[in-house]
């Protein structure tokens, strides 16, 4: 099954190199298109909306189609939407382009993430939260790379036609080791009736933590590189060392992911994770020193970084509907606050600062802790 986990983890990879080049680049269109806060923050509302059309879609889909081939497709929709936002000339245009992104990633992510568990379920075997890392490590290397052409004065073009050739590239290495989805298992009348629209306390309780992480991470992508910019006055760092720095805090955090979920219960992981969010955010905001700031964004990734794997492998877990209609129901309400979460930062910072907007985070962590305090049961693990 080692060439099935390499193919899967292609399509982390790509899912995270291609959010991280769009993320990256955010503040040239700001510039381009000379947009203030809040008209950047509707413009990336392109996003939510692209996603939420695309879920029902893409549940459909991989019911009828089967998740190899709709991973296929999703990617093939990369490539050719990752080209198109370099030539978006207008606010209205870059809304546009960013619906048909919003609506690839999510796809994506449904029949991706619809891979692993069929892996899990053949192997009996939890891989959810290292597959989740390579999909950090390929939003690391993202950032990274856009810092690296950013500061080369490569065009955001040339930068969006590499990655979409990257994406063209890697299909024959993923696409012939994917599985065919399970359809030999024969589930209840009352398993069968259920959907992501009637989902049990126990599963809302996790999608409002998922969706509280997920609102986190968004912002962070789409906001922290604008709010390093504002406060970095020397050459020497570059403005997107903040989302680098939190985006190698989530690699490592979710390379240890499935050791700290085994070990520890489940509900202290998530308790602690909203914790590093709040400290982190606050340490980020409050303190003047460039290097404390950047060490905030590190405590900021690692309380993001296992709270989506934890919260999918026990949506996976549970036994009252069936794993894939959990976990969908779960991401879906986990991913509308990963898309949602730049567009309220950006409403807020208009009504105010960036800097006091981003005290959401603080809000968000400390409510994530406090959710899985009270509402999560001891025994789960």
């Amino acid at each position: 099954m080692f060439k099935t986990r390499f193919g899967i983890g292609i399509l982390f990879f790509l899912c995270g190199i291609n959010f991280a080049t769009w993320a990256t680049r955010i503040p040239d269109f700001k510039k381009l298109l000379n947009l203030t806060e809040a008209e950047l923050g509707t413009v990336l509302m392109g996003l939510p909306i692209g996603s939420l059309v695309s879920l029902p879609l893409a549940g459909w889909l991989i019911a009828k189609y089967n998740s190899k081939i709709i991973c296929l497709i999703a990617v093939c929709m990369y490539i050719c939407i990752v080209t198109l936002i370099g030539y978006s000339s207008t606010a209205f245009q870059l809304f546009g382009v960013l619906f048909l992104f919003g609506m690839s990633g999510d796809i994506l992510n449904i029949a991706m993430n619809t891979q692993v568990i069929t892996l899990e379920n053949k192997l009996s075997k939890i891989f959810m939260s290292s597959f989740h890392a390579i999909f950090s490590i390929g939003l690391m290397l993202g950032a990274l790379l856009g810092s690296l052409m950013i500061t080369m004065n490569f065009g955001y073009k040339i930068h969006f036609w590499g990655i979409a050739m990257l994406n063209l590239i890697l299909i024959p290495s993923f696409y012939y080791a994917l599985l065919p989805d399970e359809k030999s298992i024969k589930y209840s009348n009352e398993e069968l009736d259920a959907s992501i629209y009637n989902l049990d306390s126990y599963l809302i309780t996790l999608a409002l933590i998922a969706f509280c992480g997920m609102l986190c991470e968004g912002a962070m992508a789409d906001w922290i590189t604008l709010y390093f910019e504002e406060i970095i006055s020397s050459n020497i760092i570059p403005q997107t060392i903040g989302f680098t720095t939190f985006a190698a805090a989530m690699v490592l955090g979710r390379l240890l992911g499935d050791f700290l979920s085994n070990k520890y219960k489940v509900k202290n992981v998530l308790i602690i994770n909203g914790i590093l969010i709040a400290v982190g955010m606050s340490i980020t905001l409050v303190s003047y020193d460039i290097l404390i700031k950047i060490c905030g964004c590190f405590l900021v990734g690692i309380g993001v970084s296992t709270i989506v794997p934890i919260i999918y492998s026990q949506a996976g877990m549970q036994t009252k509907i069936k794993p894939s209609i959990a976990i969908a129901g779960v991401s879906t309400i986990a991913y509308i606050g990963f898309l949602i979460g730049p567009v309220i930062i950006g409403y807020l910072a208009d009504i105010s600062s960036l800097k006091y907007s981003l005290i959401l985070l603080i809000v968000l962590g400390l409510l994530s802790s406090l959710i899985a305090t009270i509402f999560l049961p001891d025994s789960e693990n």
